[in-house]
């Protein structure tokens, strides 16, 4: 199981729509984490991240390069995408197989705790939805 993977052509096509009222069209998808976050390439060269742990779409490196410089460092991957939570989960027997993820039973941004009892395998298509809803609810954005 790899923690960062390209996504699939359909993955991009089922996913990217519900998040068309936070990401930008000229956002390129490149990458899509265990978790569910989703790495972009901006058409300036930049690269911003879909954080689901946050519900933002945050520019995280100013080229390609800086962004493979900046993925060296532990302390930048757990920043940005929770990595150290990965190792933690499968220790925890929580290892999701193609088409899953991992996420929160009770997401931490409405109180659910930083533990691994909190952690769970979904579907892919039902995290991404159900997140998408979520942050877009608390970020007052109608869908």
């Amino acid at each position: 199981m790899e923690f960062i993977r390209k996504p699939s052509e359909e993955e991009i096509d089922n996913l990217l729509p519900q998040w068309t009222w936070l990401v930008p069209p000229t956002a390129t998808p490149l990458m899509l984490s265990v978790f569910g976050d989703w790495l972009f390439g901006n058409p300036d060269g930049s690269l911003s991240v879909l954080s689901l742990l946050e519900g933002t779409y945050e520019q995280v490196a100013e080229s390609s390069e800086g962004y493979n410089e900046l993925n060296k460092s532990s302390e930048w991957c757990d920043e940005i995408f929770i990595s150290s939570w990965f190792p933690i989960a499968i220790e925890n027997d929580i290892t999701p197989k193609k088409g899953e993820c991992i996420g929160w039973q009770i997401h931490p941004i409405i109180g659910g705790e930083f533990s691994p009892n909190n952690l769970k395998i979904f579907s892919m298509s039902v995290y991404q939805a159900l997140m998408s809803q979520l942050h877009a609810k608390i970020q007052g954005h109608g869908q």
